[in-house]
């Protein structure tokens, strides 16, 4: 029998939404949302509530991506179903998260942007 473990991270989007839609990363463990933000693709001005959010900047290959924290319950959850950790720590997992599955992207979408899974 298989046991299921919650996810630290869960990649999520709108699928309703146009092909421009936005990505987040959502952690049941700290049930807080980070939206991912790539540079180079468009322009996204934030307001002035989002700007004081935690957010930091990260660098995968040519492609730059600013990940905010837009619901923030890291410090309240920790300790409860993961350990303690800071915003930046936070924010460095959640990246981690990202990056893999960027790689992972990478190598399983061909030329054409067709899964090759499917």
């Amino acid at each position: 029998m298989k046991e299921i473990q919650l996810p630290v991270f869960l990649l999520a989007e709108e699928p309703t939404k146009p092909i421009d839609r936005d990505v987040f990363i959502y952690s049941p463990h700290y049930q807080s949302l980070v939206l991912i933000i790539p540079e180079d693709e468009k322009t996204v001005l934030l307001n002035e509530e989002m700007r004081k959010k935690p957010r930091k900047t990260f660098y995968y290959q040519d492609e730059v991506f600013e990940l905010i924290v837009i619901q923030n319950n890291i410090l309240a959850t920790g300790g409860i179903l993961s350990p303690e950790i800071s915003e930046e720590e936070f924010l460095n997992k959640a990246w981690k998260f990202w990056e893999e599955y960027v790689i992972w992207e990478d190598s399983n979408i061909d030329d054409s942007e067709i899964s090759q899974l499917n």
